[in-house]
Formats: C-alpha cells, structure tokens, sequence
C-alpha cells in the first residue's frame, strides 16, 4: 500500500505536467467542430474569440497543431422560463493529442436567447465557454 502511494505522489505530478505542457500559452490549437451549421458557426467565432484572447496560436490544419480542440455543440429549443422558443445552445471543448488522447475537456456552457444576449445564443456561449478556458489557463 505504501508503495501505490509513494508512485501515485510521483505520476501525479508528472501526468500533470504533460497536461501543462500541451496546452501552454503560444502553443498551436486546431478547433475541430462537428459538421451542423450552429457547429461550424460556432467553430468559427470560436476561432475569432480565441485569436483575440491570444493565449494559443489558431493553426489551420491540424498537421500545423500542437493540440486539437474537438468543440461539442448540444442544442435544444422552445420555450422556456428564460427565452420565447429559439434555440438554447450548450458548448464544450475537448483538448485532445494528434493521437486522439484526451488531455482535458470543460464542461458544457449553456446559454438561451434572451435580451440579455441579445437573442443570440451561440454567441453567449462562445463567450462562457472561452471565460471558462480563460479562467482555467490564464
């Protein structure tokens, strides 16, 4: 027991460390999406909003790529308490390797169109979502 321990205090850190090291700032980030239009849509204002953030490089193709970030789209619509039917769009990044081994995925960032987002719920959660890597890797 004390020897699965000592090892888990020693791997830990180390598998850690890889993890930073993926996904540093300056590295190159690939943003795959799937193939809907809210997908590739929201691919790309993702693409826009990391770019300004500047804390990865946007690459390409995913040749160019240090990581790739596979960005799950999951949406929903009609009426709710906090939006008059529309669509309520939900994101997630998954950062994996060019080898397809995760490295670290967010959780999902929900948000319904209301006047607050001005009815535009794709883009409120472009933003959640990249308040969420910011807050994570900044």
């Amino acid at each position: 027991m004390k020897r699965i321990s000592f090892l888990m205090l020693i791997l830990f850190p180390l598998l850690a460390a890889a993890q930073d090291e993926a996904l540093q700032k300056g590295k190159s980030v690939y943003i795959e999406s799937n193939k809907t239009d809210v997908g590739k849509s929201a691919g790309e204002e993702l693409k826009s909003v990391l770019a300004e953030w500047g804390y990865w490089k946007i690459a390409s193709s995913k040749s160019e790529a240090d990581v790739i970030l596979k960005l799950d789209t999951k949406i929903s619509g009609g009426v709710t308490w906090t939006s008059w039917g529309g669509k309520a769009v939900a994101l997630s990044a998954s950062f994996v390797t060019k080898d397809n081994r995760e490295i670290w995925q967010s959780e999902y960032y929900k948000a319904a169109p209301n006047g607050a987002n001005g009815f535009n719920s794709q883009s409120a959660s472009v933003r959640k979502l990249v308040r969420g890597l910011r807050k994570k890797f900044d």
